[in-house]
């Protein structure tokens, strides 16, 4: 088979079905059948089920013909190839068995008979997230953005960085909220998403880069996964679904911001940080700030990843009280960058719903894009760095 082509698998009790969709599949010069089988997998390690895993075919379409048997199938593949697709086909239309069946692990459900049209879209929708994988695999970063103290500006931050980094050359930007209760990042955007992260987290069995971007609301070139809408008591994110989520994050897009608060549950935080690049840790030039900071570096340090550890100063003035060689030796820690304060700017900014790198060549505003594009690594065009930058 050629290596462009996508290995098919067909389930289907019928002879004459599974010819219609070989004939099906080859016409659409996108796949070709590699496996097929008149039975249904019934338990998990059945023989149908190894000759299937052993395939491991991109795509199985299964043939729905009994719906109780289809579904237990298609429950068995998903735990066994949880990487394929799985195509279900029936002419049933009941909304609560396409509901069932999507929670047993399908990718797509499609009605029978299958329209050619509506076929080649599906194997093309499978190309495209394979490409896109493929695309971001070596490529893709995840970094944290973090404060041990509200107001600090770790979602200005954040917001910024992402938006700079939109503009490089073949960029994927997301921008994940994890703040809890509530998140924040689309009141500074003046966004109405129709998702959350917790609608990503909640599908986490099914959820791949495609599903994932279609809860994300775009804007400015980022794609933004707003945090909670509400306050729920005892709101936990679930471990297992947010490291799938970052996971598949980091294989969709090339650079992922996650705006990361202090407060998280405390296995969480340290999920998030062991899978980050960079750990960008936000403080200004306050007693308050820089006391809980210390005890923010100091969880940091202890968990393994202070290597990671990037200290930006926000709100930076040339009179601070408080010099850097006081942060450092405070914090046992060198400073990454400084961010020349610019309150006036930022607060018009967020009531505007605008990022601050997207409406003007302010100091700040070419600060923040330098250390966007110092943390990603990539050279920044045609532009000198500020007199703010610095480097550890």
């Amino acid at each position: 088979m050629p290596s462009d082509l996508l290995s098919v698998g067909i389930i289907a009790p019928s002879a004459e079905t599974r010819e219609l969709l070989r004939i099906q599949v080859n016409a659409t010069a996108l796949g070709s059948v590699e496996i097929e089988s008149d039975q249904y997998c019934s338990i998990y390690g059945d023989r149908t089920t190894r000759k299937f895993a052993e395939s491991a075919p991109d795509i199985i379409i299964i043939d729905m013909h009994d719906q109780q048997m289809g579904l237990q199938c298609t429950s068995i593949l998903h735990a066994a190839l949880p990487d394929a697709w799985l195509f279900l086909s029936s002419d049933s239309t009941d909304h609560q068995f396409v509901i069932e069946s999507m929670r047993a692990g399908a990718r797509e459900f499609l009605p029978k008979p299958i329209p050619p049209r509506t076929l080649s879209q599906a194997l093309s929708r499978f190309a495209t997230e394979k490409q896109r994988y493929e695309e971001a695999r070596s490529t893709g970063k995840l970094f944290c953005i973090t404060s041990a103290k509200g107001g600090s500006g770790a979602t200005s931050l954040s917001i910024n960085l992402a938006t700079a980094l939109a503009d490089a050359h073949k960029a994927r930007v997301a921008l994940v909220d994890l703040n809890s209760p509530v998140g924040d990042a689309v009141a500074h955007l003046n966004l109405k998403p129709q998702y959350t992260v917790t609608d990503a987290l909640d599908s986490a069995g099914r959820l791949d880069s495609v599903l994932l971007d279609s809860f994300t609301i775009h804007t400015h070139g980022v794609a933004v996964l707003p945090g909670p809408k509400e306050y729920k008591q005892g709101n936990k994110f679930n471990i297992d679904a947010l490291s799938k989520m970052l996971e598949i994050m980091v294989r969709a897009y090339t650079h992922s911001f996650v705006d990361l608060p202090f407060s998280l549950d405390k296995e969480q935080l340290q999920l998030v940080c062991e899978m980050a690049a960079n750990i960008v840790v936000v403080s200004v030039p306050e007693v308050p700030a820089l006391w809980r900071t210390e005890r923010l570096i100091r969880f940091l340090s202890a968990c393994g990843n202070i290597d990671k550890v990037r200290l930006v100063i926000n709100r930076s003035n040339k009179h601070d009280e408080i010099t850097d060689a006081e942060i450092e030796r405070v914090l046992k820690l060198g400073v990454h960058w400084k961010l020349p304060n610019n309150y006036k700017g930022s607060i018009k900014a967020i009531n505007s719903g605008q990022p601050l790198v997207s409406q003007n060549h302010s100091d700040l505003a070419r600060s923040y894009r330098e250390l966007a594009y110092e943390l990603a690594g990539i050279p920044l065009p045609s532009r000198r760095r500020g007199p703010f930058g610095l480097f550890s």
